[in-house]
């Protein structure tokens, strides 16, 4: 062992035990480097870094909630980066990197700390300090002005006010240099209701409602949000001696009104809690990693920077609100439950939910959600959504085909107000694409820079973020063109602006497609349950590539799980179906569960 590597082993136990000491008195923690042993994570290159997003700091295990992460792993953590050669970076290192000064390391971590816990202060300052490793926490500045002993309104309930900082408490630590205070709101970290239902969504992106006045207007909330976000800068400024230049969405939420009035306010930094890599040219929206249930130190060095090439598995299934609406509140409400609990029991990991309603002909008639463009069939999407999302657990795509709508309106202006209406009022994790051809030889879909270290084996087009990428790459380009789907792009940007980060799905026009749409997130080829493509004999080159089986009628429970079983034999990995009767239990869930679950499927999803 030479004499520097004795050095340097002294050190780092060194560190290592002075942040136990000033954090963990009292607590047993295994002495042995916990990076010692653990697997390693491939560097990103320099345009992207790894960002994760913790929130309080807890002694003992029974003090854990959801978002919270214990000392002992934390420390852990630091370990692991500083054992596996990470550098926590700093905002002066992004905007450093930003201007073109000086490059990000290989192996960049951005470390933020939500929501000023105390344990900012009593745990996290101390290992700063003992590590080196600088910190970007946000503050909810209405959760700091009320005196010590009053309460706190949080999460929708009543807190102490000695659960978060004090302002002095924050001044001490930005004068160490390596805590950075980020606005997280004046006082929009919270839920407003969202529909007559009376369910309750984060409020930087939901338009309330209330029985007496009906929704907030968009010019309403935009001036609501502005005005939030000048009333924190402000009372940062007044009590740190300096505003903002990082502004944190709570709950991750965020539009494009709020990124708008970001850019306005000057921020120079915005961070969501997207899922992917941070890019360096994407300040105003830098994903996270948020840790959830105090996770093993494996789990949080995987999710530094996840493998693209993971598989997701997805199982769709088509929903109807009209089958869950029985125009009395009560009686809807019951379907709905029951449509939950059978979405649960099918494992789906998405639903597909018709946003208006069609006569036999497939003429839209109507709409599940208020605009000025249709009737209103019932004020019924939004809470169809809301509940399959929070109960459910499931991902929520809209169907509202673009060529029915501009034929029912007649007019494309028309046709975009009624998706503005779509996005502004309905919660949405993507959108169905359909008539619209594949992409042609013509055109041109560059796949992004590489992500990661990516395997050879492996189509750049499987990997988790190429999609996205070429969409944002593209979205702009189509938007402004003649072609024949323009409309249908131009739909896509009015939803996405609306809820950034919708996902796709296009839905092919041919059960010859084999070739994925390179901007889709997952493309649907449809299928029928007798044909050769069907039973699956040649499975499918891409797993972006789903198949859609459809009929006049719910397939069979047994026939089902079996086609899916099949399919999976031979290489498929996602795959859906319509039309599904919820009410009517068909297919039989019990029946098809073992078949179709993602929950079952040999890959995790």
């Amino acid at each position: 062992m030479s004499a520097n590597h004795s050095l340097n082993t002294a050190k780092h136990a060194l560190a290592r035990g002075l942040a136990l000491l000033l954090v963990l008195a009292g607590m047993y923690i295994d002495a042995r480097p916990a990076f010692a042993q653990q697997p390693s994570v491939p560097a990103a290159p320099g345009p992207t870094f790894a960002t994760v997003s913790f929130h309080d700091v807890v002694d003992a295990r029974p003090d854990l909630d959801d978002e919270a992460i214990t000392a002992e792993r934390l420390v852990s953590f630091f370990d692991w980066l500083r054992g596996n050669g990470w550098t926590a970076i700093s905002l002066d290192d992004l905007a450093r990197a930003g201007r073109g000064e000086k490059a990000l390391p290989a192996k960049a971590v951005l470390i933020t700390f939500d929501d000023g816990y105390r344990s900012l202060y009593t745990r996290v300052y101390s290992l700063a300090l003992a590590y080196g490793y600088p910190i970007v926490a946000a503050l909810v500045t209405d959760w700091m002005q009320p005196p010590a002993g009053a309460m706190v309104s949080y999460g929708g309930r009543m807190v102490s006010r000695e659960r978060f900082i004090t302002w002095d408490q924050a001044r001490e630590m930005q004068r160490s240099g390596l805590v950075e205070f980020a606005l997280h709101t004046q006082s929009l970290h919270d839920e407003v209701v969202g529909n007559p239902q009376g369910n309750t969504m984060p409020a930087t992106v939901t338009r309330s409602y209330s029985a007496g006045a009906g929704y907030q207007s968009e010019a309403d909330f935009a001036a609501a949000l502005r005005t939030d976000l000048e009333a924190g800068s402000a009372t940062l400024r007044r009590e740190l001696g300096r505003a903002p230049r990082a502004l944190v969405w709570p709950y991750g939420r965020y539009n494009a009104i709020g990124t708008q009035a970001a850019r306005d306010l000057g921020f120079e930094f915005a961070f969501a809690l997207d899922q992917g890599p941070s890019y360096l040219n994407e300040p105003l929206r830098i994903a996270r990693y948020l840790p959830t249930y105090n996770p093993p130190l494996v789990e949080l060095v995987e999710n530094l920077q996840p493998d693209p090439n993971v598989r997701r598995v997805d199982r769709l299934v088509c929903l109807d609100p009209a089958a869950l609406w029985a125009g009395d509140e009560n009686a809807s409400n019951e379907r709905l439950g029951h449509a939950i609990e059978r979405v649960r029991a099918l494992g789906v990991t998405g639903v597909v939910v018709d946003a208006v309603r069609r006569d036999v002909q497939g003429r839209i008639t109507a709409a599940w959600f208020p605009t000025g463009e249709l009737p209103l069939a019932g004020d019924w999407l939004s809470r169809v959504a809301w509940q399959m999302h929070t109960r459910a657990g499931v991902e929520v795509y809209a169907r509202l085909p673009h060529r029915a709508a501009l034929a029912a309106l007649g007019d494309e202006a028309r046709v975009l107000r009624l998706y503005k209406d779509l996005g502004g009022l309905v919660p949405l994790d993507g959108w169905l694409l359909e008539d619209t051809d594949a992409p042609t030889q013509s055109m041109r879909f560059d796949d992004p820079p590489p992500l990661f270290d990516h395997r050879p084996d492996i189509p750049l087009s499987w990997s988790a973020w190429a999609a996205r990428k070429r969409r944002e790459a593209m979205l702009d380009t189509l938007v402004q063109s003649d072609r024949p789907d323009a409309l249908g792009w131009r739909a896509f940007a009015v939803l996405d602006a609306a809820r950034p980060g919708l996902k796709l799905l296009w839905l092919a026009p041919s059960r010859a497609t084999t070739t994925p749409h390179p901007l889709a997130d997952i493309s649907l080829v449809p299928a029928g349950f007798g044909d050769q493509v069907a039973d699956n004999r040649v499975a499918p080159v891409d797993p972006t590539l789903a198949r859609w089986f459809t009929g006049a009628t719910p397939p069979d429970a047994h026939l089902l799980a079996r086609t899916a079983m099949d399919f999976e034999r031979h290489g498929g990995v996602s795959l859906g179906w319509c039309p599904d009767n919820p009410v009517a239990d068909l297919p039989e869930a019990v029946v098809a569960a073992p078949g179709v679950s993602a929950a079952v499927f040999p890959v995790r999803h």
